[in-house]
């Protein structure tokens, strides 16, 4: 059944058979995502003329004190709305621990495979009480789903995670669940596998669940036949897939895992209709085929969330109007081949180049078969160049491309890739790449890198030392973290050191960007400081460091355990970069070097 949205004053479409999370549209690309939310939410929640059936749906008059926006000021104000702690988000929590807490002084509940304590937003429920008690103790999705599917509950309920819902608990002894206190006599066990001599009592090995399946799939075979005839591994989970349309655009929706942080790589359409989307992560490749209802129009909106594993596809239909169906979608997966992508070249075209300072510029790169590419946070591309009849290469990371204009967060996918070159006399790859000009062709490697970002899932407060270029993986970093809204990032801190105050690169615009953010902080350390120069001076050690760190961590109930550091820049630097850090018992866990 076609179902009608209300959104910002414009009408939107969607089929009620089709699974959703949040409504995507062009009004939530500005980075004051709060503020979109709450117009969206409020838009919706304030007509009261129909609901998702036609039907006028029930309402209660909320308390002063009791609006949308008292809601997120709680939310922002610092008070612990889990009622956990520190581990809030982190646990793992069954459907018979959730039916414990049902009441309404100790409420959770449910919504797609995430836990929330709602025990707070009872009083700000524009349904009333009554019917968000309907939720409490149990799996809330599908009550969900039947009233406001559109609704983005995951901005309203963020501070309330508690954790993920599970069908079982990750601390059981399976052993015991399967086999009970009382294992059979006739089971046998050795520290490895089922490969003990007949007749030969089992030890107290803790079986595992594969040889549990091969135990009783093929009770009496050989271990050598076992391994052959061992059950198969569990088939890759494919990403979900969901979709909106309005009358001039359908977005395309696909659900990756939280922190993925995929490649995304989409063609451009096969006669207007057809696309292939390919999402690359966890090692596996996604590729996406999907023959639309009718035609669209090229390029599209590419917009990514990180933190949920969201990336969605705007595309502006050719005609307009609202269709049937989104079309056809074929779905295959594979292994990526990770030797493979450092040998494969793509060809790219220069198409905007801006001076940085006096040695450095700006370059944005554009793919020379029209396919958008968004490279993942923190890895690098391989630069390719013939000079003299030589092929040389050199290791760069994409930064974000609008360093070119303004330097605020955003989740939206420029147009190409942004590459920042330190051009050196002597570099003959950095003079190669510097010396193009617009429609000029370079080629790069698929993206490549050990960086994963779910390392930092969990944490909020962050030192960066870097030195020269090596500020390039530090921005799309930087971008990335401010823009955390489900686990938000609370302070981040940059130690960059340069030679010269003439040789700190984006110098302006990180400057800008500390005053529009006030977690965001930023300390100059030149080694050559002319003498009007007021801020730090030397190389990194440890005392410098330390006092940054003081300085960082004053009353915010943080300690230096809590901190996690990114370092990046030549060799010698990143080495003693570790060993200074070492000095402030700041170890391996808590550290990321950058390496191309």
């Amino acid at each position: 059944m076609l179902c009608k949205l209300k959104l910002n004053g414009c009408c939107c479409w969607r089929w009620s058979s089709s699974k959703s999370e949040d409504l995507s549209d062009d009004d939530r690309k500005d980075s004051s995502r709060n503020a979109d939310v709450k117009e969206e939410i409020e838009d919706v929640w304030n007509d009261e003329e129909w609901d998702k059936d036609g039907n006028p749906r029930n309402k209660v008059a909320l308390q002063p004190g009791r609006s949308l926006i008292d809601w997120i000021r709680l939310g922002t104000s610092g008070k612990d709305l889990t009622g956990l702690g520190s581990i809030a988000g982190t646990l793992s929590i069954t459907k018979q621990e959730l039916a414990k807490h049902n009441q309404k002084n100790d409420a959770w509940t449910a919504i797609r495979g995430r836990v929330y304590n709602i025990t707070e937003y009872f009083s700000f429920h524009p349904g009333g009480e009554e019917e968000l008690m309907k939720g409490a103790g149990v799996d809330a999705t599908a009550l969900f789903d039947q009233i406001h599917p559109w609704v983005n509950y995951e901005q309203i309920l963020q501070k309330c995670l508690v954790g993920r819902l599970v069908a079982i608990n990750p601390n059981i002894d399976t052993e015991a669940l399967f086999f009970g206190e009382k294992r059979p006599s006739s089971l046998k066990s050795s520290n490895s596998s089922l490969e003990e001599p007949a007749g030969k009592p089992f030890g107290k090995t803790k079986l595992n669940f594969q040889n549990f399946l091969t135990f009783f799939i093929h009770p009496g075979v050989s271990a050598e036949k076992q391994q052959l005839l061992k059950p198969p591994s569990m088939p890759t989970a494919l990403p979900r897939f969901d979709w909106i349309q309005k009358l001039d655009f359908i977005t395309i929706i696909f659900y990756t895992k939280a922190f993925s942080n995929p490649l995304v790589e989409i063609n451009p359409p096969f006669n207007d209709q057809t696309v292939l989307i390919c999402l690359i992560y966890d090692g596996i490749v996604f590729k996406n085929e999907l023959v639309f209802h009718e035609k669209i129009r090229w390029p599209c909106d590419v917009n990514v969330t990180i933190e949920t594993g969201k990336v969605e596809f705007v595309f502006k239909k050719t005609s307009s109007g609202i269709w049937e169906n989104y079309g056809v979608l074929t779905q295959r997966s594979k292994s990526a081949n990770a030797a493979l992508s450092a040998q494969v070249k793509t060809g790219y075209v220069l198409k905007r180049k801006m001076s940085v300072n006096h040695n450095t510029w700006l370059l944005q790169f554009e793919r020379q078969d029209r396919k958008k590419t968004l490279i993942p946070i923190g890895k690098h591309v391989r630069v390719f160049g013939t000079v003299n009849g030589e092929e040389i290469s050199r290791s760069y990371t994409p930064v974000p491309d609008n360093l070119l204009d303004k330097f605020v967060p955003s989740s939206t996918v420029g147009e190409g890739v942004c590459l920042m070159v330190k051009r050196y006399p002597e570099g003959r790859i950095s003079r190669f790449i510097t010396d193009q000009k617009s429609e000029d062709k370079v080629q790069f490697s698929k993206p490549l890198g050990a960086m994963d970002l779910k390392t930092i899932e969990r944490r909020e407060t962050f030192l960066l030392l870097a030195a020269g270029t090596g500020i390039t993986p530090m921005l799309g970093l930087i971008m990335f973290l401010l823009e955390r809204r489900i686990k938000k990032c609370q302070f981040l801190r940059l130690l960059f050191f340069n030679k010269t105050e003439a040789d700190i690169p984006l110098k302006r615009q990180l400057e800008e960007l500390e005053e529009l953010d006030k977690r965001f902080k930023m300390d100059n350390v030149l080694s050559q400081a002319a003498e009007s120069w007021r801020g730090h001076r030397g190389h990194i050690n440890a005392s410098l460091v330390q006092n940054s760190l003081q300085e960082h961590l004053k009353d915010t109930g943080y300690t230096i355990k809590d901190i996690f550091c990114f370092i990046c820049g030549p060799p010698v630097f990143n080495q003693l970069a570790v060993e200074e850090l070492d000095k402030l018992s700041i170890g391996e866990s808590q550290i990321f070097v950058f390496d191309g």
